[in-house]
């Protein structure tokens, strides 16, 4: 008789191992093996900062599966505005199968429920695996999302290009400090949906110490972006002319902090920055799906934050 599924919040004693398995098996996947390798310098990967985010705020939905003593699988999710987004789904290969996925999906679907949300979304980084389970659940397939790399130097001068599209500065430290103009983006947020949380807003600007820039039509802010070390992104903006030039504002921000080549996570649905991009000579590396019960909005303008907080 085999020992009893236990599907159990995150606790920070699991937390570094949890990170680092979801490392080994992102690598694992066509157009990440690059990432198979440790930086060397002893700095924190993207999981590890997004990861350490998601289980201070949002334990409740990261859910580890376990048999005996030994981790299946974990699933993070978090909930923003009426939507529950699940952003990691990862299986050990030789210890789980299908009914633990199915187990930690009804799981975080529960905790949707007992959050009032009436739309489940998945970023289905994993595989076909995963998104066979939220299909399941009801997600649909609603475009892939793109995993992008340019060279430092061409990312820098497409976005010295893009940001002189519309008028746009940069917040500075004391601006930040003080919450001035760090309320716009929120408010675009709402425009857009509740694309994005405050906690969130608040953890790039001060945990990962990204530069924050805003861009205007006439006097209306239409637009943001984040950029620094190791991400580009998000951006979103209400207009498409707005979304190229944020875009424009997070390659220069990454491609200044970087000391290799930039990567972002582009919706398919985005086709003008994309294409920019691509005609830029942007390299795809990885095609991911994004999948929702309900039809995704304002997504056509905007750039992922990472694979995680997206």
């Amino acid at each position: 008789m085999s020992a009893k599924l236990k599907i159990q919040p995150v606790t920070p004693v699991a937390l570094l191992p949890l990170v680092e398995m979801a490392e080994q098996l992102r690598a694992t996947l066509p157009g990440y093996e690059e990432l198979a390798t440790p930086t060397g310098r002893g700095e924190r990967s993207d999981f590890a900062f997004d990861l350490a985010h998601l289980a201070h705020h949002d334990s409740n939905g990261f859910l580890i599966a376990s048999r005996n003593n030994d981790v299946l699988g974990f699933a993070a999710s978090f909930v923003r505005s009426r939507q529950l987004l699940l952003s990691h789904l990862w299986l050990v290969p030789d210890l789980a199968d299908r009914s633990v996925a199915h187990a930690l999906l009804r799981h975080v679907a529960a905790y949707g429920a007992r959050s009032g949300v009436n739309d489940l979304a998945c970023h289905a980084v994993a595989g076909p695996l995963v998104q066979a389970v939220c299909f399941r659940y009801g997600m649909r397939p609603r475009f892939p999302v793109y995993r992008l790399t340019l060279p430092k130097t061409t990312a820098l001068h497409l976005g010295l290009e893009l940001s002189h599209f519309l008028a746009g500065h940069e917040l500075t430290d004391e601006q930040v400090t003080r919450k001035a103009g760090t309320g716009e983006p929120e408010r675009i947020d709402r425009l857009l949906r509740g694309i994005t949380r405050t906690l969130d807003h608040e953890y790039w600007l001060g945990q990962r110490g990204l530069r924050l820039a805003t861009v205007q039509e006439g006097r209306r802010i239409t637009g943001y972006a984040y950029g620094g070390a190791g991400q580009c992104g998000p951006v979103a903006a209400i207009t498409t002319e707005a979304a190229q030039a944020a875009l424009g504002w997070a390659l220069r921000f990454a491609a200044e902090s970087s000391e290799s080549d930039v990567t972002l996570y582009v919706p398919a649905v985005f086709e003008s920055g994309l294409e920019t991009l691509l005609e830029a000579g942007a390299d795809c590396r990885a095609q991911s799906l994004w999948m929702s019960q309900l039809p995704a909005t304002g997504m056509e303008r905007y750039v992922l934050a990472s694979s995680t907080l997206c």
